[in-house]
């Protein structure tokens, strides 16, 4: 096993529910991620549903009874995604340790602990404190704290997680890479390639651009970096950094439909302008997501802009 040379910075920070990790390198976008998600858990919950999960949903499925909830349709297309990956095969490799990339406030965590109960070690990886702080509040009152691990750690550093000798069965990345300019998605496929073993499976879900992405304009004229994803990437480019890191591409589609994503986007619009929900209105990010919901749907509309579901392994 070929272990990194360099060390990761581990801070010394007492009382702390979570390990600190810190390469050699800072990634200079990583503050602007950091307050895209700084607003409360709470308010956060209003505005996407209880589970928090950002990810956007299908609305398809034959369990889902009308009206189908943001929680809901969120669960249904990560459960899609598992069974493209080949994890509902009664044949298939037990798990045994797990890695989510951008762990956000915890539901996906905890989802596949019970999912997976002989997976007894989960890795859940975030550049906001906020939400690891809410997270670890969250899966103990799960009674997860046992086997939940996480860590303040940028993507890129992945490969200074502890237990190098160890690697991952499966790897999560959900709504993440959009927030990665270029050089980061690169830097950072790079380094997880070695942390994943033979076969192992990552699954992949993020928003991309159907047309080159320096033409893109969006309907209503907006140069706001909303929700800190301005660095867009073309389903080629996408594809091409994973297989040239080493990973084969064992699936890739748009999912959910462009119709499913702006229907969960003008949902989570509604509740954001809901004065029942919030009576002062909302400023922040909660605000620039409002903004996002309605120029976004147009573009998925206008096949501008699309979600995809992409599944590739080791």
């Amino acid at each position: 096993m070929n272990i990194p040379t360099r060390q990761p910075v581990i801070a010394d920070e007492t009382h702390l529910p979570f390990q600190i990790i810190q390469g050699s390198s800072v990634d200079s976008y990583q503050e602007k991620v950091v307050y895209t998600y700084g607003d409360s858990p709470e308010d956060w919950r209003k505005a996407i549903g209880n589970y928090i999960l950002f990810q956007f949903g299908v609305y398809d499925d034959p369990r889902s009874t009308p009206p189908i909830s943001l929680d809901e349709s969120g669960i249904r297309y990560f459960e899609r995604q598992l069974k493209l990956a080949g994890l509902e095969d009664p044949n298939r490799a037990p798990i045994k340790r797990i890695l989510d990339i951008g762990c956000g406030w915890g539901y996906i965590l905890k989802y596949l602990a019970e999912r997976f109960p002989e997976c007894q070690r989960l890795d859940g990886v975030n550049v906001s404190r906020r939400q690891l702080d809410y997270c670890a509040k969250f899966h103990a009152e799960q009674g997860l704290s046992e086997r939940i691990n996480l860590y303040l750690c940028n993507a890129k550093d992945v490969e200074l997680l502890p237990d190098y000798d160890e690697p991952y069965d499966l790897v999560i990345i959900r709504g993440v890479i959009s927030h990665f300019p270029d050089e980061l998605y690169e830097n950072t496929m790079r380094s997880l390639l070695p942390r994943v073993r033979e076969g192992g499976v990552v699954v992949i879900s993020d928003n991309l651009y159907n047309t080159p992405p320096q033409d893109y304009k969006p309907d209503t004229p907006d140069d706001v970096d909303r929700l800190a994803c301005k660095h867009r990437k073309t389903p080629e480019y996408f594809r091409d950094v994973l297989e040239q890191s080493g990973f084969t591409t064992h699936d890739m589609r748009v999912l959910p439909s462009n119709i499913d994503v702006a229907r969960w986007l003008m949902d989570s619009k509604a509740n954001v302008e809901n004065k029942e929900l919030f009576p002062n209105g909302v400023t922040g990010a909660l605000e620039e997501l409002r903004v996002l919901a309605e120029n976004w749907s147009v573009a998925l509309l206008k096949n501008k802009v699309s979600t995809y579901s992409v599944i590739v392994k080791r």
